[in-house]
């Protein structure tokens, strides 16, 4: 289970609708009122599966300010307004870019220093004004709900010297875009936790459908395979996963491991961020879209549901041992 254990929040504002920079000199007084909102935030960051690694040198702009926001609160602040008013220069210049706030988060992930930038942009709500005895219908701006994803995100790893991004696409010169790493950071981009994921579950199904190494329960097994790494507090890499869940055929695992790294995975990729109750369902998905959900375990061991081919070539699904049907 990740570990998160805030230091300290600075947090500034930009207006673009104004055209202004607000500046805080101080850091967040994270009370009882705003400390769940603030954490929510920072889990939602640093745990999020579109959080993509960069490849960047040990001199780039990022990663020599990072080593600066370690040494003092002053050189935190010092570097907080410099990258707001980088952010502010960057937005001004697309149209649709939204007020928002910018929190620079001192943390600890797993034992490991994080400093992280997360851009919260605001989002409009519809809301009722009196004005001289009429009422009218007018937009408010808000800051994100507590439990709704980070859009942007710079974070830095000071001990691994790492670089992650979360990123956002708006309309650039009449077409959606990213800006982030395009025009600012411009580091290789690595495939994300949920590209990972995406791309093991392509592959164990190819090898699965050719080979049948697992009779259909190659992708149960998948995740079976992933749960008992993460409950071991082991590293989750993707290509030792599917080689595992292949393991009864070598010509399977041989071609699913190439197949691995002509999709950009190689032998030490791993997954950082991971939806723990994802791993614990199976679902079966039916040709006339009905879908049934069930733990890993029972679909894998047969003991409570069962798929029987009929004679004319169909399937039935029989779930035994039901004490009670409660629909929802």
């Amino acid at each position: 289970m990740n570990t998160i254990i805030i230091n300290k929040i600075l947090m500034h504002m930009l207006d673009f609708e104004h055209r202004k920079i607000y500046h805080s000199q101080n850091f967040v007084d994270m009370n009882e009122t705003s400390i769940d909102y603030y954490r929510k935030k920072v889990e939602k960051a640093l745990n999020s599966p579109t959080m993509k690694e960069l490849t960047v040198g040990s001199l780039h702009e990022m990663m020599l300010r990072c080593e600066k926001m370690v040494e003092s609160d002053k050189e935190f602040i010092k570097q907080a307004h410099e990258i707001t008013d980088k952010l502010f220069t960057l937005g001004a210049v697309i149209e649709e870019m939204p007020n928002s706030n910018v929190l620079y988060v001192d943390c600890y992930k797993n034992g490991e220093r994080y400093m992280a930038v997360l851009k919260l942009n605001y989002r409009t709500i519809p809301m009722s004004v009196v004005e001289e005895g009429n009422v009218r219908i007018t937009k408010q701006q808000v800051l994100p709900m507590m439990g709704s994803a980070v859009d942007e995100a710079i974070i830095m790893n000071c001990d691994q010297k790492q670089l992650f991004l979360i990123e956002k696409k708006y309309t650039i010169d009449g077409k959606p875009d990213f800006y982030l790493n395009p025009q600012w950071i411009k580091g290789e981009e690595k495939l994300t936790d949920k590209q990972k994921i995406s791309t093991m579950k392509k592959v164990i199904k190819k090898m699965d459908d050719i080979y049948n190494v697992n009779d259909g329960k190659a992708l149960p097994l998948m995740k079976q395979e992933i749960q008992e790494k993460i409950d071991l507090n082991q590293p989750v890499k993707p290509l030792e996963v599917v080689k595992k869940v292949l393991e009864k055929d070598y010509q399977a695992q041989e071609e699913s491991e190439i197949m691995m790294k002509d999709l950009g995975i190689g032998e030490e990729d791993q997954i950082q961020s991971l939806s723990l109750a994802a791993m614990d369902i199976c679902k079966l998905v039916l040709d006339d879209e009905i879908e049934v959900k069930l733990p890993i375990e029972e679909y894998l061991s047969g003991n409570r549901v069962e798929k029987i081919k009929q004679d004319d070539g169909t399937y039935s699904i029989v779930v035994k041992d039901i004490n009670e049907v409660i629909v929802k």
